[in-house]
């Protein structure tokens, strides 16, 4: 420590210290992935970034490589508090440790602080705050006066908190049939991505540049850190997959890693180290197949220190269950696992584990068994017995125990296509999309490159995106998928039907975005993928008014409510009602309200949709849509508060059910609530609503979509209404340039802009 040595060099260069204050701010400010769950914050506001200090900070790195230096205390304590899902371990000079002690209970992340002093000390002062330290500050280790000492306590306590203690662990409560799928989450992120992906990647033997790839961010990582840095060197030259568990027990920089990405869901590192986990649970399932005829229940052992949160957390999950996230050393003996721990500490509770096992284990020495990650117990018993040890009692539980419950909290999720996709569509579902996005992409990247299981999650993939109207996300993963089919049809043709359904994935991208001609160009290219494929050409057809070549899809179909539908379109009402009533009761409930809402028989309407609403009323989405219906509706027959009611329930529905609060369909309800306004006479509040639908159009459609020509030209519409005939006009030319380059020239839509601009001219002159 720069203060405690004490030492002057008065021909220091200024080249090194600048090396030296510039390898401060990087440690500082730097960006990147932390691989450890210790991080050692260095306070004192008299460092000398001198050759002593770059020794003594490059030993601190051989403890904890996470090195962070302030000489500004209330920069430190601000750091403190934003740490999350680490251990600060705190060296203060003397001169703040009192400041720092009165804040520490908003330093939750504080786990112990290392009081020194330099030689302007006196000897009654270092006394004084050493008695002061014992008797009313816990988290004091101690005063020092020189850096051994100082370095030994630390590398003692390291080894207790971040590598023994440092379990990573979910919970599922006992109170299952209360909890919702977001406070399962935790829990079940890590039981999936065991049970579902980890143990089911490709098997094949890991070569020496994919971990010398894999190794680059540890290397850069630990780049100050030669103990470290020639740690990993040695594993790069000569790990064998038959001693995985050597390598895991013995090497810090990989148990290390591990530990803090499954305590912090970091999945880059888990998909990246996956081969470290197949290894060592084959070497596992093989010790459980030999044993397999003589597996008999049996207890080991594991004592942990734990904070009060920690232990309070585990005492209210009393007969639920706990998952234990790394692969775990547990003993034989109840004195070998209590030998272990330190006894030091006094702000932490001693917990130890009874394990009852019969399997999922493999013996490593003659006083210790390798526990498998991801192994299920039911939480038995927890109490405190006379030795003042807490006594957690585990039984194992079996894998077919669980699914049950894990089913009733996945049935909130609408469609799992694939189970290695479950994880993403869970944050999907708790909007936590960002997350879900990072995954998708990471499950991709570790998949086999060519091969058609890829490629089929590839589309169940962008399918997703799509329905998130992140459309060249979606195009990107659809594209993938139609390359690997593509290579696959040359020595098998039975990816031709595969090819199709790309295609038609594509497609349906390419008409969400607006872009008709490509769309039609790939449905046609999936057209032997049958009546769905025809329905959706007939469909973009009929929205560009070419109704006769719509029915000759339509008809081929055999859709009694596509062919009724376009018969509306032209109204020719007497023809759509035929073939409306031979469809299924909830879409004819539908399609038979439209029809008679635009026969302006408002009553007749209004009981075919609210029988509709109740056929789909466990249906959120499908709920909102009839909402909408029936606040147009209600817009009609001049029943304002009505048609406000409905569409302020479908907006709720839809932002509560969508994948994303950017929807094309949320700004279709504001379109909806403009129309009202507007209708109403309310023309500053049409304004409100249709400048919201376009700029949630314009954050996820093209610019030049049709839907957001529609509201241009609405937006003229509303600057008609207030007089301002010149604004009006820059919209509605705005909408007709939209119109003329991507419909149809005899569109009815062109038409209507062109009449809108005509008379907003003609008023203009009047004016």
């Amino acid at each position: 420590m720069g203060s405690i040595l004490n030492k002057q060099h008065t021909n220091e260069s200024l080249e090194l210290t600048n090396l030296a204050k510039t390898t401060r701010s990087k440690s500082v400010t730097e960006n990147q992935d932390d691989f450890e769950e210790g991080i050692l914050v260095w306070l004192d506001s008299a460092n000398q970034y001198n050759d002593d200090w770059i020794e003594e900070s490059n030993h601190a790195r051989e403890i904890i490589n996470n090195l962070k230096t302030f000489d500004n205390p209330n920069d430190c304590i601000n750091f403190i508090k934003m740490v999350v899902n680490d251990k600060v371990f705190l060296f203060v000079s003397h001169q703040y440790v009192h400041l720092i002690c009165s804040v520490k209970a908003e330093l939750r992340s504080l786990s112990s602080i290392y009081v020194y002093c330099d030689s302007t000390v006196t000897t009654i002062k270092r006394t004084q705050l050493e008695t002061w330290a014992k008797t009313n500050e816990p988290l004091i280790t101690g005063v020092y006066l020189n850096s051994t000492e100082c370095f030994s306590q630390l590398t003692e306590d390291v080894s207790d908190v971040c590598d023994h203690d440092s379990i990573p662990v979910t919970y599922l409560s006992p109170q299952i049939k209360n909890l919702n799928l977001k406070q399962a989450s935790s829990f079940l992120i890590f039981h999936l991505f065991f049970q579902n992906i980890l143990f089911h990647l490709s098997s094949s033997s890991i070569d020496k540049s994919q971990i010398q790839r894999i190794l680059r961010s540890c290397y850069y990582y630990y780049r100050d850190n030669y103990k470290r840095s020639d740690e990993i060197k040695h594993f790069e030259q000569n790990y064998k997959s038959e001693l995985a568990i050597d390598w895991y027990l013995r090497t810090k920089f990989l148990s290390r890693l591990l530990h803090k990405a499954s305590r912090t869901h970091n999945f880059s590192l888990l998909f990246n180290y996956s081969f470290i986990f197949r290894d060592i649970q084959r070497l596992i399932d093989e010790n459980t197949s030999i044993d397999s005829d003589s597996l008999q229940t049996k207890t080991y052992y594991r004592a942990q220190n734990v904070n009060a949160d920690d232990l309070y957390r585990l005492r209210m999950n009393l007969n639920g269950i706990i998952s234990i996230n790394r692969y775990l050393d547990i003993c034989k003996t109840i004195e070998e696992a209590i030998s272990e721990v330190s006894s030091k500490s006094n702000t932490l509770e001693t917990v130890l584990y009874h394990f009852s096992i019969s399997h999922s284990y493999k013996s490593i020495s003659d006083n210790k068994v390798l526990l498998s990650i991801g192994t299920l117990f039911r939480i038995q018993h927890i109490g405190m017995q006379l030795d003042g040890i807490w006594h957690v009692h585990l039984n194992l539980m079996a894998k077919d125990d669980i699914n049950e419950q894990i089913n009733i909290l996945l049935s909130e999720i609408d469609s799992i296509p694939h189970p290695y996709l479950t994880i993403g569509l869970v944050w999907d579902k708790i909007k936590q999309s960002s997350k879900a996005d990072r995954f998708y992409r990471l499950l991709i990247d570790h998949l086999p490159k060519l091969d058609e299981e890829t490629a089929l999650i590839c589309n169940y993939v962008g399918a997703i995106f799509r329905l998130k109207c992140q459309y060249a996300t979606a195009l990107n993963y659809h594209e993938q998928a139609l390359k690997i089919y593509q290579e696959k049809n040359q020595t098998n043709s039975s990816s031709y039907e595969n090819i199709d359904r790309t295609h038609a994935q594509i497609a349906l991208v390419y008409r969400d975005t607006g872009d008709i001609l490509a769309a039609v160009k790939h449905f046609k290219l999936a057209l032997k993928q049958g009546e769905e494929i025809l329905s959706h050409v007939g469909e973009i057809y009929r929205n560009w008014g070419q109704f006769n070549i719509a029915q000759t899809y339509y008809q081929q179909t055999k859709v009694e409510n596509n062919i009724g539908l376009c018969y509306i379109y032209q109204r020719m009402f007497s023809q759509a009602l035929s073939h409306l009533k031979k469809e299924t009761e909830s879409i004819s409930n539908i399609n038979l309200g439209v029809y008679h809402q635009l026969q302006k028989e408002y009553s007749t309407a209004l009981i075919f949709f609210e029988r509709a609403l109740e056929a789909v009323k466990n249906h959120p989405l499908d709920t909102a849509m009839i909402h909408s219906y029936l606040g147009l509706l209600h817009c009609d027959r001049r029943q304002w508060l009505l048609s406000l009611k409905h569409y302020e329930q479908a907006l709720e529905l839809y932002k509560r059910h969508l994948s994303t609060a950017n929807h094309p369909t949320i700004a279709l309800v504001h379109d909806g609530l403009g129309t009202l306004y507007l209708n109403k006479g309310e023309y500053r509040a049409a304004q409100r609503e249709f400048e919201r639908c376009l700029e949630l159009q314009l954050r996820v459609l093209s610019s030049k979509h049709p839907d957001v020509a529609g509201t241009y030209n609405n937006l003229g519409g509303v600057f008609n209404e207030m007089g301002h005939y010149e604004q009006a006009l820059l919209y509605h030319y705005e909408a007709l340039a939209i119109a003329t380059a991507t419909l149809p020239m005899d569109h009815f839509d062109i038409k209507l802009y062109e009449h809108n601009i005509t008379e907003t001219k003609r008023k203009l002159a009047y004016n």
